[in-house]
């Protein structure tokens, strides 16, 4: 009465997968993503601990401790105060410049052939490239605050110049097209690091992420030194992929020969500062071997840097410089994450929504700025700028041309 089934007979059920095969290129384009996002968070990560470590040092004076040997007990200040940005700045210099050459040497056998093709008294990308990461650098960890407060939305919106700036360079350095493709790419990405900048200022209530060591300036003088933090980074990027790219060096000579060239050049900013007391040097390096403290401070940002130079070369070598600044903006994620899991860790019972529904909205907010930087990701068809939208109509045009 029943059809018996053939055990033997396959059906087409049976035959084809549950998931469509992925195409080549859509497995590449995730494959990229994902790499991109571990770098990125790599970044955050040792960003933040740049942050920290920096604010332990230059406040490490303010430590109070409780001498128990006296009788009464008293409280001491067990450290010597540390405020010496120039000093610190050099010794990240000559630590990189040293540590990359260094494993340059010990990796790279083709040595002879690498320096050959430097051309370092020929190309004027050589010069740009030491001196925005001289300025990068120094001005990034010892960052002068406005005497005045900014609003939260020119604060915002100047956090995301350095974007654009990236976009720009990258056309004379490298001959990358402005096209309607890279334009709209670059709304997206400013708008999300606009979002992200100004959701995380109302959320922490202030604007923590600039923050320095340094002095309080206004007018002209803070605005020169705030357009050179902005800058910069995004000029010593682009200068760093025209590098890589074009005269084909490899990275850790880049670095390395970039570090000891900025060394050099800041040497004798260290030695006039000192002759006319802006900073003592050897106060600085009493101070550093005096303290065990203070020396592995200063190690481990000499070593934390280089290791943030490390993931940045890697993402302008995976992406591109644009995404290389792009991508710095969803540091503000990461800090508003920490923020969020220190508030549940110490209050495991209460939903932020409940305790703090303001918080909970800005949270949201950044939230939407993370997908409008997916969206931008998404977007990010560059490439198709270089390809004419009609190619029968350019052709017909160089015909007529020719003819």
């Amino acid at each position: 009465m029943f059809a018996q089934r053939d055990p033997n007979a396959r059906s087409f059920a049976d035959e084809s997968p549950l998931t469509r095969p992925m195409s080549q290129q859509t497995a590449g384009a995730l494959c990229t993503c994902g790499v991109m996002t571990v770098l990125a968070v790599c970044w955050c990560i040792l960003d933040f601990w740049n942050h920290k470590v920096s604010n332990d040092l230059f406040n490490i004076g303010g430590v109070r401790m409780v001498d128990s040997t006296q009788s009464p007990s008293k409280v001491v200040a067990p450290f010597k105060g540390f405020s010496y940005p120039l000093t610190l700045a050099f010794l990240q210099f000559v630590f990189m410049g040293i540590l990359f050459l260094g494993l340059w040497s010990a990796t790279v056998q083709q040595r002879l052939a690498d320096l050959r093709g430097l051309k370092l008294t020929s190309d004027k990308r050589w010069p740009s490239l030491v001196v925005s990461h001289v300025f990068s650098t120094f001005w990034l960890q010892a960052l002068m605050m406005p005497a005045v407060a900014m609003s939260l939305g020119a604060f915002s919106a100047s956090r995301a110049v350095e974007i654009p700036v990236a976009a720009a360079l990258r056309s004379p350095a490298l001959g990358a097209h402005l096209g309607r493709k890279t334009l709209q790419t670059t709304a997206l990405a400013c708008a999300a690091a606009c979002t992200l900048y100004f959701a995380y200022a109302e959320l922490a209530g202030c604007v923590c992420i600039m923050s320095g060591n340094g002095v309080a300036l206004t007018g002209v003088a803070f605005w020169v030194v705030y357009g050179l933090i902005l800058a910069m980074p995004a000029c010593n990027a682009v200068c760093q992929e025209a590098i890589m790219l074009q005269l084909e060096i490899h990275p850790l000579l880049l670095l390395g020969l970039q570090n000891i060239f900025a060394a050099v050049l800041f040497c004798p900013v260290l030695i006039i500062s000192h002759l006319i007391g802006w900073e003592d040097i050897g106060a600085a390096f009493q101070t550093i071997g005096a303290y065990q403290e203070v020396f592995m401070l200063v190690t481990w940002l000499c070593a934390q840097l280089a290791l943030t130079s490390v993931v940045c070369i890697m993402l302008i070598q995976v992406a591109d410089s644009f995404w290389a600044i792009a991508l710095r903006s969803l540091r503000v994620m990461f800090w508003g994450l920490s923020m969020i899991m220190t508030f549940y860790m110490s209050n495991p019972s209460v939903p932020l929504s409940i305790a703090s529904p303001r918080s909970s909205f800005w949270s949201f907010v950044i939230c939407c700025g993370g997908c409008l930087a997916a969206a931008a990701i998404y977007t990010d068809r560059k490439a198709e700028d270089d390809i004419p939208e009609n190619p029968d109509k350019v052709a017909g045009k160089m015909g007529s041309i020719s003819t």
